[in-house]
């Protein structure tokens, strides 16, 4: 695919996202998403897959279970009034889905987040990294990390892959997104990936075991629940995450992230 043609294909993908993530609950199908691309349902699904790597409908129920997560950590409404929210008919079946995708219950998940107490502090050394910018919403990220691999042919024992992130996710204007990789030794220049110093310092650190959808909210309890009780201030460096996950996993309870926040310590 030529380059032109796959910037036009993400930034038509990246508007359907956009749609889903404005309105999970939507009746959302097909033949409308593939509207709001202007392509047709036949070759909209294609593009899709390819785009994103993964089916229209396995979007759908990660942005919702997404969406539910973040509203089950800032504890607002009961189980039954999030899952009707995101779509669900009912909160069983919500429930189903929720741990399916993240290994716990909805409520499990609930408390897990609000007793958020294992977070170390750890002195992260300085690294640079070879990184791609990720370009469009949060819920295509992965696309890029795929995008990355096949630029440079990543293998096992190729290094640590790292998520360098500026700003938050809910501002736009102000959020930037690399999926990076920390070498493990010297790899040669591919064009369009770009070596990115990442500096070291003192960070919170807080191993999120679980889907990658709950990303997003563990860094939010984070934010604004053990930060503000911890006595340490954001520091201006970017928040960044570790996968130690071998492969991208199938299963939720094998992704192995660690979430790592920037702090200074606060005045006394």
């Amino acid at each position: 695919m030529k380059p032109d043609t796959e910037r036009d294909y993400r930034r038509r993908i990246g508007r359907v996202v956009e749609a889903i993530l404005a309105d999970p609950a939507a009746p959302h199908s097909v033949d409308s998403l593939a509207a709001v691309a202007h392509l047709s349902p036949f070759h909209f699904h294609r593009i899709y897959r390819a785009m994103t790597g993964e089916s229209l409908a396995e979007t759908l129920r990660r942005v919702r279970l997404a969406m539910a997560a973040r509203r089950l950590v800032d504890a607002a409404g009961s189980v039954t009034d999030i899952a009707l929210e995101v779509g669900y008919d009912s909160p069983q079946a919500f429930a189903r889905a929720f741990r399916e995708v993240t290994g716990w219950s909805p409520s499990e998940f609930q408390q897990r987040q609000q007793a958020l107490t294992a977070v170390t502090l750890v002195e992260q050394p300085p690294v640079e990294a070879l990184c791609l910018r990720h370009d469009g919403p949060i819920a295509t990220i992965l696309h890029t990390y795929r995008v990355l691999g096949q630029r440079l042919g990543l293998g096992p024992g190729s290094g640590q892959l790292i998520g360098i992130v500026l700003g938050d996710p809910d501002l736009p204007e102000g959020f930037s997104y690399w999926a990076g990789l920390v070498p493990a030794g010297p790899m040669a220049p591919v064009a369009g990936i770009e070596a990115m110093p990442v500096a070291g310092g003192l960070y919170a650190a807080y191993r999120l075991i679980g889907a990658y959808g709950l990303i997003a909210p563990s860094f939010e309890t984070l934010y604004g629940a053990w930060l503000p009780q911890s006595g340490y201030e954001p520091d201006d460096r970017p928040a960044l995450e570790l996968y130690q996950s071998i492969a991208i996993p199938q299963a939720p309870q094998d992704c192995v992230t660690d979430l790592l926040i920037p702090i200074r310590k606060g005045p006394e």
